[in-house]
């Protein structure tokens, strides 16, 4: 389901906890520990936020929403519109993964090999940054 890798590509610290669930630090809030529950049911995704972040702001943040999570019965059901996307929000983005590169680089500088991990974190905070970069540019 690709869908979900979307959605779990796009999360921090998932962790499966079971087939077809996982569990993720929340992008809604300050989370520190994960919170966020995601489950596969059938085509569809179903999140939860333990801290009772609504759905559609934790998928805002992502810059998903729920036609998303439907998988196929999601066509016709839903129209997919553009959203107006928060600009601080996209700063607030960048800002967080601009300072992990920093970070790794000056780490690199002084002559510190990277881990695997650490190497699939730098990954990740530049697919972020081309995210938040397309979502600026197409308004979505």
């Amino acid at each position: 389901m690709s869908n979900l890798n979307t959605l779990l590509s796009r999360l921090d610290k998932v962790k499966r906890i079971g087939d077809g669930r996982y569990k993720a630090i929340c992008p809604a809030h300050d989370d520190h520990s994960p919170s966020l529950a995601i489950k596969t049911d059938m085509d569809r995704l179903l999140i939860h936020c333990l801290a009772g972040c609504e759905p559609l702001d934790v998928l805002g943040v992502i810059g998903m929403d729920f036609a998303d999570l439907m998988g196929d019965k999601a066509e016709g059901n839903f129209k997919k519109i553009k959203k107006p996307f928060y600009a601080i929000d996209l700063l607030n983005i960048i800002k967080f993964e601009a300072t992990l590169v920093y970070i790794y680089a000056n780490d690199i500088a002084k002559g510190l090999t990277l881990n695997s991990l650490d190497k699939e974190r730098l990954l990740l905070a530049t697919s972020r940054i081309n995210h938040a970069y397309e979502v600026a540019k197409n308004g979505i």
